[in-house]
């Protein structure tokens, strides 16, 4: 079993530019995004970096972050989407930072 785990400080994404959002977003995923709001917009982009960042530590394999694409299940749970591999992933927003924890289901 593999596991990784990631936390974020948000503010530190507060500035972040289209450039370095195209680096770790997908295009589904920017279209989400762009369709939040306020605090919403920034925990978006904060847990899909905390996720993403889990994931690559979980598999130890060094790939780009938006060649993962974290979407929702029909229960609103976030769905990993990285070739062959399945994840169950949770985030956690509190305050000022983002938590994220993957798990490799072989």
């Amino acid at each position: 079993m593999n596991i990784g785990i990631d936390i974020v400080e948000n503010k530190r994404l507060e500035n972040s530019n289209i450039k370095f959002i195209e680096k770790i977003l997908t295009k589904k995923e920017i279209e989400i995004m762009n369709k939040k709001v306020g605090r919403q917009k920034l925990e978006f982009l904060s847990g899909r970096f905390a996720a993403k960042e889990a994931i690559k530590k979980c598999l130890d394999i060094n790939i780009d972050f938006n060649e993962i694409e974290i979407l929702y299940d029909l229960n609103s749970k976030p769905t990993t989407f990285y070739k062959n591999y399945k994840f169950s992933i949770s985030i956690s927003h509190e305050k000022n930072y983002t938590v994220a924890v993957a798990l490799l289901l072989k």
